[in-house]
């Protein structure tokens, strides 16, 4: 009997954990998941090590995100013309 209540005790455990996982339909979703996994390693890899790591947050809109990389651009050619 008690063997009964420690599997569905275990059972009933599992099945919580498996809820808490997303569901990955799609090669970019599950892309994001394992991205998102790598980085939460490497910040608690880093904490270990002594280090305080901020994850830049991901920016959502398309349109801040084509904003920011036009200005990344600019400011790398500017500093590869004054090279030269």
């Amino acid at each position: 009997m008690d063997e009964k209540r420690e599997v569905r005790k275990w059972m009933k455990n599992n099945e919580q954990e498996n809820k808490s996982l997303p569901i990955l339909t799609s090669f970019a979703d599950k892309h994001a998941y394992c991205e998102q996994v790598k980085m939460a390693n490497f910040t608690q890899s880093m904490r270990l090590e002594g280090y305080d790591i901020s994850v830049p947050s991901q920016i959502k809109n398309t349109r801040e995100r084509n904003a920011l990389r036009l200005q990344l651009i600019r400011y790398y050619q500017q500093e590869n013309t004054e090279k030269v």
